[in-house]
């Protein structure tokens, strides 16, 4: 495969919290003149491989590239790598297509319509046979009743055979049409049910993180959001780790970018292993990630953060190709339970908090807070 797959920077600083035009923008831990230089670094990666594949710097090229460097879409950097192997160079076409077909805001949205369109052609298409169907009975019910007036008013043998004949053709016809209908809405049925999984898939692509296949950040504060206000209604608890790999930049740096993301889906395997079917885990962005617990008190919580940070530092990690020692990663983790009038930002940041605390105290920990005893925040510049 080709070089231009591997440009990956480290993923923490290629997430959308990173702003470094806006004061208020950026990651805990990272300051501003960091984020600042981290972003130049891409931009000029970026120019550097537009002006070495030939490709005219349009917004939408450069917006290719530069998500190819940052490492944000491994199926991206998949497809441009097969252009490359093929052309040596990637032309403005080239670059359009890419973008279409992997970031245009537009994708995802005209994809459901195509979608909901063709279900509403369906159900057009069923109501069509319904109403054909009714026809056809309303001309069999007229068939029968002008039988049983002609066999009341004429009683006749002859009468009674050609009354009789006319009763079996329009049974033969209903009887036809019955079939006809039974074989489309069959066919209906299974190509709905088919538009249904594609409906499906669609929007579960866009609430997954391509990495690690975990939710991604959008869908998480939405199924917080929901977390919270079961409990608030219930009464039961709700709990919340935030969860960051230790010392990842120097991981990265040491054992390159393509091992880095090996790692993040490690942890991730690592987290989906010990949680139940209610609970959600996500990647936050970069190297953090996060887990809702509905119906868990931050002690069992607890317990969870333990066995989660116990998984991942008990493997020694090894490059494959190489053979190469790569250590043992660790994660400290932040537990919270949900509290009175919580909401999504007082709750994450909580446990966000305890995340910082469980760094200051050493990393590879877990650090939790009851709503009696609230963590002091930390300064995380």
């Amino acid at each position: 495969m080709h070089e231009f797959i591997y440009l990956a920077p480290n993923p923490r600083t290629a997430i959308p919290r990173i702003n470094p035009f806006t004061p208020t923008g950026g990651i805990c831990g990272v300051d501003q003149r960091s984020q600042y230089k981290t972003a130049l670094g891409l931009a000029k990666r970026t120019l550097d491989y537009i002006a070495r594949y030939g490709t005219p710097p349009t917004p939408h090229a450069y917006e290719v590239f530069y998500t190819v460097c940052a490492g944000l879409n491994p199926q991206l950097n998949e497809a441009l790598g097969r252009v490359i192997a093929e052309h040596r160079h990637v032309t403005a076409e080239d670059a359009e297509r890419l973008y279409q077909k992997f970031l245009s805001p537009q994708q995802l949205t005209q994809r459901v319509e195509t979608i909901g369109a063709q279900m509403t052609n369906e159900m057009s298409a069923l109501l069509s046979m319904i109403g054909h169907a009714a026809a056809s009975a309303n001309t069999y019910q007229t068939s029968l009743q002008n039988a049983e007036e002609q066999l009341s008013t004429n009683g006749g043998q002859n009468t009674s055979n050609d009354l009789l004949r006319t009763l079996m053709s329009a049974t033969k016809s209903m009887a036809q049409t019955n079939a006809e209908v039974c074989a489309n809405l069959e066919t209906s049925r299974a190509q709905v049910e088919q538009l249904e999984d594609c409906l499906k898939l669609a929007r579960e692509e866009s609430s997954r993180d391509a990495l690690t296949g975990l939710v991604n950040r959008r869908q998480f504060e939405l199924l917080l959001d929901e977390a919270i206000h079961k409990s608030s209604a219930t009464g039961q608890p709700a709990s919340l780790l935030v969860i960051d790999v230790d010392e990842f930049k120097a991981f990265n740096d040491a054992h390159g970018h393509v091992a880095g993301d090996s790692a993040l889906r490690y942890v991730a395997s690592c987290i989906k292993s010990n949680i139940k079917g209610k609970d959600t885990a996500a990647r936050y962005g970069g190297e953090e990630f996060a887990v809702i617990l509905p119906d868990t008190s931050v002690e069992h919580a607890v317990s969870l953060a333990e066995r989660i940070r116990h998984l991942v530092n008990a493997r020694h990690l090894v490059k494959k190709a190489t053979g190469e020692s790569m250590g043992h990663l660790s994660v400290s983790i932040g537990v919270a339970e949900c509290v009175k009038d919580d909401t999504a930002e007082s709750f994450f940041h909580r446990a966000d908090n305890c995340m910082y605390a469980a760094k200051k105290a050493g990393r590879n920990r877990v650090e939790s807070t009851t709503p009696e005893e609230p963590v002091a925040e930390i300064d995380a510049a």
